[in-house]
């Protein structure tokens, strides 16, 4: 009977080569256009940066779907030195990965999808996966974010964001956990204080970034189907909060009802404030008003119109009663 030799070296290799760990640490994360870039490092617990062949993997949630690349190896001068005694270096555990959401599925765009990344950290003929972000830099913030990025297949919405509850990076494409229209809410439409005939539509927009000019405000005529007018959204540079001036002035008569579009997404506008007053203005012949339209089922209305005779009269009589008064 041969008594198998449960002590030798042999086995303790095949243990400590399974217990391996991996650290890392992401110094860079950031969406730009449609380039992803990372950086930071990432080596093999008390197994020496020689002979390194880490790569970026990422790869779609569902559909399993992963596509590699090299990574750009930087030095890490002294890391290590403070565990294990320092018996162990990793002086070329730094990493530099970047990769454009149109190309890197062989030359052609990423499909729609939750695309996690990965690093497969190699040193020494070894090799182990892990997720990336759990450890980053404190001057990386953890939201989402939410971009709509021009891209060969058109307008996108790109989210890059970290996981709950474990802070790892991944790629939202196509809008699976990061609606865009969650990141936009208004203000109480209002006068501008100093132009009485500007109509002021506000918000905020928590998007990272979107296409020069794509949001706007669509007001239709509904009574003239086909009548259209168009106000392009301000946002500060770094800024998220937005303004919308609508000059009533230049409105047609009729109802006004509209919507905030970026792009194909539309928002309705928001019912204005029943103690919204009348804007009102001398033009031509007569005095014209622009007016909110309170209806039950809410929704943004205007009516832009003019008094006639009558209400010429009436206003008349009004300024005299004031100065008789006084």
């Amino acid at each position: 009977m041969t008594v198998p030799d449960t002590d030798s070296p042999r086995k303790h290799e095949a243990h400590e080569i399974r217990e391996i760990d991996v650290r890392h640490h992401v110094s860079r994360a950031e969406l730009r256009g449609t380039r992803v870039r990372l950086a930071g490092y990432a080596y093999l617990h008390r197994v020496e940066t020689r002979d390194v062949s880490t790569e970026l993997v990422v790869r779609e949630r569902e559909s399993g779907t992963e596509y590699r690349l090299p990574v750009t190896h930087t030095a890490s001068p002294c890391l290590g030195a403070d565990e294990d005694e320092g018996r162990y270096a990793y002086e070329k555990a730094g990493f530099e990965a970047a990769f454009d959401i149109d190309t890197l599925a062989d030359g052609s765009p990423l499909d729609d999808g939750l695309w996690d990344i990965s690093l497969a950290v190699g040193a020494q003929g070894l090799t182990r996966e892990v997720r990336i972000g759990s450890n980053r830099a404190d001057r990386l913030a953890g939201r989402p974010d939410v971009r709509i990025t021009e891209t060969v297949r058109g307008r996108r919405a790109v989210t890059l964001y970290t996981t709950v509850p474990y802070g790892n990076y991944t790629v939202d494409l196509g809008e699976r956990k990061h609606p865009v229209l969650k990141r936009l809410t208004f203000a109480p439409v209002r006068w501008h204080a100093s132009r009485p005939t500007e109509l002021l539509i506000t918000g905020r927009c928590t998007l990272g970034a979107y296409p020069r000019g794509a949001l706007t405000v669509h007001l239709d005529r509904e009574d003239e189907p086909g009548t259209t007018a168009v106000f392009t959204a301000v946002r500060p540079p770094h800024g998220e909060q937005f303004t919308v001036r609508i000059p009533v002035r230049e409105l047609g008569p009729g109802v006004w009802s509209g919507e905030l579009r970026l792009g194909e997404r539309a928002l309705p506008l928001p019912q204005p404030p029943r103690k919204l007053r009348a804007a009102k203005w001398w033009h031509r012949s007569g005095f014209c008003y622009a007016k909110p339209v309170f209806r039950p089922d809410g929704g943004f209305a205007l009516r832009v119109g003019a008094t006639g005779k009558a209400g010429l009269l009436r206003a008349a009589l009004g300024l005299l009663k004031r100065r008789f008064i006084r």
